[in-house]
């Protein structure tokens, strides 16, 4: 088994099994709660409208809600137990979450009540909300959907052939790059009515993408690979990580703690980060042109980090594994007080 296919064997399973093996200390909740809670759940997904108000959802159909930056969670009532993998809001009451088996979850309230729009079959791991009718939506097995009208419909724009799809990233309507497996990106230039597959020169599976504007973009993946585009991903930069295919008996584990692997990276203004695997974080105080790793606690080695949110002025939030939750200002990590 080649190291490239070891490192997918967890998101693999969920098609045989229905279940991530990665979900070691998880606790389902039965309702929604008025007062703070502390979360416990693994996080998969996070999305901020503000520096203070924004949501992270993750095991057993959880959606936790701040409006303090992290400080204090509230738990919102899903209806479901299945695990949810992304979400975005187009404003503070519009939004969507997305997960396993293609559940589709949508709010008109800023998540006070939500209902579920949809049951898509395929598991969807990451939502993009462009404005209160449009939304994309893509995940395993090729799967592509879209709503155009707040999601009554949805459309599927799926690819033809088996690859998973993890990320997307939106700078405008007209604009979308996605990214997955063995290197996929995918892009489009007239809001999705037409694709196109763009070479990065990168085989390796890349999990996490974000374009500043039409422009200049960011994707990353495993074994640190960080990548950047000027040219609207026509070419490509490694900045950072391992980018040749190799077994598992010829990778040390030296060289696997440098270079863990990349979930999310994401640059506003001067501030970019990117986090991954064994609690690893990445900053950037250049606007993405370099990264230096952050030097975290010892416990927040023991997981795994999967969403960054970040708003303009540099503030934002980290979820990851066992309800993991660290504030962002600018260069400086906080540990949520909500845990």
């Amino acid at each position: 088994m080649n190291h490239q296919s070891s490192e997918h064997v967890w998101i693999r399973l969920l098609r045989v099994s229905g279940f991530l093996p990665i979900l070691l200390f998880t606790v389902a909740v039965a309702r929604a709660n008025d007062r703070p809670v502390r979360v416990v759940d693994n996080l998969y997904g996070t999305a901020f409208v503000s520096p203070d108000e924004g949501w992270a959802v993750g095991a057993f159909g959880s959606i936790y809600h701040t409006t303090d930056g992290g400080k204090n969670w509230r738990l919102q009532h899903a209806g479901t137990l299945e695990q949810l993998f992304g979400v975005a809001f187009a404003n503070r009451e519009v939004g969507w979450v997305v997960g396993r088996t293609g559940i589709v979850l949508h709010t008109r309230d800023g998540g006070k009540t939500w209902s579920k729009q949809a049951t898509l079959g395929k598991h969807l791991f990451h939502v993009s909300a462009l404005d209160e009718k449009v939304a994309w939506a893509v995940g395993d097995w090729g799967a592509m959907v879209v709503t155009r009208d707040g999601g009554t419909t949805w459309q599927d724009r799926s690819m033809e052939r088996d690859v998973i799809l993890y990320a997307q990233s939106w700078p405008d309507s007209f604009h979308g790059w996605v990214v997955g497996e063995t290197g996929v990106v995918l892009r489009t230039t007239d809001g999705g009515d037409t694709w196109e597959e763009l070479d990065t020169g990168v085989g390796k599976t890349l999990f996490g993408v974000h374009f500043a504007d039409t422009q200049r973009g960011w994707a990353c993946g495993l074994d640190g690979l960080i990548l950047r585009t000027n040219d609207g991903g026509k070419n490509w930069e490694i900045i950072r990580g391992n980018p040749e295919i190799s077994g598992l008996e010829q990778v040390g584990v030296a060289e696997q703690l440098e270079n863990a692997s990349l979930y999310d990276i994401v640059v506003h203004g001067r501030t970019g980060v990117a986090v991954g695997d064994i609690g690893t974080i990445f900053l950037s105080n250049d606007g993405g042109h370099t990264w230096q790793r952050k030097q975290v606690p010892g416990e927040w080695k023991l997981g795994w980090i999967r969403s960054v949110a970040l708003v303009a002025n540099g503030a934002g939030m980290i979820v990851g594994a066992g309800g993991l939750t660290v504030r962002i200002d600018g260069q400086r990590l906080i540990l949520a007080e909500g845990r």
